[in-house]
């Protein structure tokens, strides 16, 4: 099944490169790098375009794997799913950052800061599955909101 998103974990030792994004969804809030597909584009090559366009980082510089999909639910209606990737970093000049990119302003977390439930600055599902997702294994996320608040979250193998 074809579907229109694409979320990529940009993922250094310790560390996660996220977004706090200018504009919707969820502006003022920390994300992966990601947006919808170009007609005729693999999720893949999606993927790797979003992480150019969003970071200047490019595909030479870190290894593109897959970790599953995440299923995307508003009051319980279905909207769509996202797929999901973990861009491994070969190696990165932490130093640099933050930096100010058109979406908005990209920086350096380590993985626990941003897992920490009583953290209000990440977006609620992005934050719930950075653990699962990192390590390694494909599989499916669920996730229901309501009033852009997470609901439900609910991790499946993928199948």
């Amino acid at each position: 099944m074809a579907y229109k998103y694409t979320l990529a974990l940009l993922h250094y030792q310790d560390l996660l490169l996220v977004l706090n994004r200018r504009k919707p969804p969820y502006p003022g809030q920390w994300n992966g790098i990601g947006g919808k597909l170009e007609a005729g584009e693999t999720p893949a090559a999606a993927a790797q375009r979003e992480i150019f366009e969003e970071t200047g980082i490019a595909n030479a510089d870190y290894s593109l794997t897959t970790a599953g999909i995440i299923d995307w639910f508003i009051d319980g209606k279905y909207i769509d799913s996202i797929y999901l990737y973990v861009a491994e970093l070969h190696t990165v000049d932490v130093t640099v950052y933050p930096q100010q990119m058109r979406e908005g302003l990209l920086n350096f977390f380590q993985v626990s800061w941003l897992t920490q439930p009583e953290n209000l600055g990440v977006v609620p599902d992005f934050k719930r599955l950075l653990a699962p997702a990192l390590t390694g294994k494909q599989q499916r996320y669920i996730t229901n909101f309501v009033d852009e608040q997470l609901i439900d979250f609910w991790v499946k193998p993928l199948e």
